[in-house]
């Protein structure tokens, strides 16, 4: 009988037989380190900003309403979904908020302004006339005695306190129909084109400087000798020539200045008037003179001058 080797290693089962083989030395490749096999890892997602929400601070610097709308809409979607932008909503909730109330806080103030203005034009529209410049209520009152309406008389100059003003209120400045011919030259002196263009009116006031004798109590005797010195003449003329007349005190229809009136006719045929008065207190003199060419209307030129352009006294 034959007998087997000894130590005769076993022989392999061939492929044949349908066992596997083992192979890396029976050991089945390990699963790879750190991850799963055939999955992909999915990151989780930042949230987004709601798009209200943007549009309500945006619109709060221009629409107030749409930022508060859409700051509510925001708010109310924010709080379901998740999203950031909370803050902006309320931002634009509370600016928008601000700019209503602002909103309305101006309209309120408009309003009463209105009703003001509508009152304060009405008060003026009754109390002043546009067609001849004159106040129909009396003035805002001072301590000035002229204010009070009563007539200015020659003997009621004495009663002037010294350091107050006399001049003309002048309302053909503001009238579009008389025509600047000479703006005031800073010493007292201007005039004017009337509407007809034919006659010519120039104020002066101002003070007499010394040249102007001043009798004490008396202005009639003054004003004699003020208008002697703009007419080139002497007092005693004038005393002889001059009448009475008067000019309008303060405002038409409150009072009048007594002053004195010299007429004539000049070489070129215009005739003129010119009325003066002075204020032997006050160390001043005013005087109007209207020069009118042939055609002109010298009578009514005059009466409107005297009248609208007052003398005050403050």
């Amino acid at each position: 009988m034959s007998q087997m080797p000894p130590n005769q290693p076993p022989v392999p089962p061939s492929s044949g037989d349908g066992a596997s083989v083992p192979s890396n030395g029976g050991y089945s490749s390990p699963t790879p380190y750190g991850g799963y096999q055939g999955g992909g890892y999915s990151p989780v997602q930042e949230p987004r900003y709601n798009v209200l929400a943007i549009v309500s601070f945006v619109s709060a610097f221009f629409v107030s309403l749409v930022a508060v709308i859409t700051g509510h809409m925001a708010l109310g979607q924010i709080k379901r979904t998740g999203e950031k932008g909370r803050g902006l909503a309320l931002a634009g909730l509370i600016i928008g908020y601000v700019g209503i109330v602002s909103g309305i806080i101006g309209a309120i103030a408009l309003v009463v302004m209105a009703v003001l203005g509508v009152g304060l034009f009405a008060t003026l529209a009754s109390n002043y006339d546009p067609d001849d410049y004159s106040y129909t209520s009396d003035p805002y009152d001072t301590d000035a005695p002229s204010l009070t309406g009563d007539d200015l008389t020659f003997e009621g100059g004495n009663d002037l306190t010294a350091g107050t003003v006399a001049q003309f209120s002048d309302p053909f400045i503001i009238d579009s129909d008389w025509t600047v011919v000479s703006p005031d030259d800073g010493q007292g002196n201007w005039s004017y084109l009337d509407p007809s263009g034919l006659c010519t009116v120039s104020f002066h006031q101002g003070s007499m400087g010394g040249e102007v004798a001043v009798t004490t109590g008396d202005d009639r005797a003054t004003t004699q000798d003020f208008l002697a010195v703009v007419l080139k003449t002497d007092a005693s003329t004038i005393a002889g020539k001059a009448s009475d007349s008067t000019i309008s005190y303060n405002f038409e229809d409150l009072g009048t200045v007594d002053t004195l009136l010299m007429q004539g006719t000049d070489d070129d045929g215009s005739n003129w008037k010119l009325a003066g008065r002075a204020f032997g207190e006050l160390d001043s003199g005013l005087y109007v003179d209207v020069t009118c060419k042939a055609g002109g209307d010298l009578d009514s030129v005059y009466d409107t001058v005297t009248t609208k352009a007052a003398i005050t006294v403050y």
